[in-house]
């Protein structure tokens, strides 16, 4: 596949073991998506219905981890909020046909999402 990153699906796996062994989070508690054919493929709306998710179900008191591997980008800022005129992206599996996930969508889905005592590490 062009443009494929080798090291992102090993990445992503030994971060799971990682805040699973020396974290103690749960795996019923972990969503991966990896093109491998055996999760979720990390689509432009999986990862942004993985991160509703994660806000959606998070209590005050909840430590939560969100860790990308993969292709960023940016694109000329569409909304005048940044000082160097640029949108920094996440670029999922369908960048081809959904578009790049912009920061501040990411801002809104995920980070301005949390409710107040929610702690998420990104």
């Amino acid at each position: 596949q062009q443009g494929e990153l080798s090291g992102c699906q090993n990445d992503v796996l030994n971060m799971k073991e990682y805040i699973m062994d020396v974290h103690g989070f749960k795996e019923e508690n972990i969503t991966v998506l990896l093109d491998d054919g055996e999760h979720t493929s990390p689509t432009h709306a999986n990862i942004l219905d993985a991160y509703q998710t994660l806000v959606a179900q998070s209590q005050p008191g909840d430590c939560c981890y969100c860790h990308y591997a993969g292709h960023g980008g940016k694109l000329v800022d569409d909304n005048g909020d940044e000082e160097d005129g640029y949108d920094e992206t996440l670029v999922p599996l369908d960048y081809a046909t959904a578009g790049q996930i912009r920061d501040d969508t990411l801002y809104e889905k995920l980070v301005g999402g949390f409710k107040s005592g929610v702690t998420c590490t990104a």
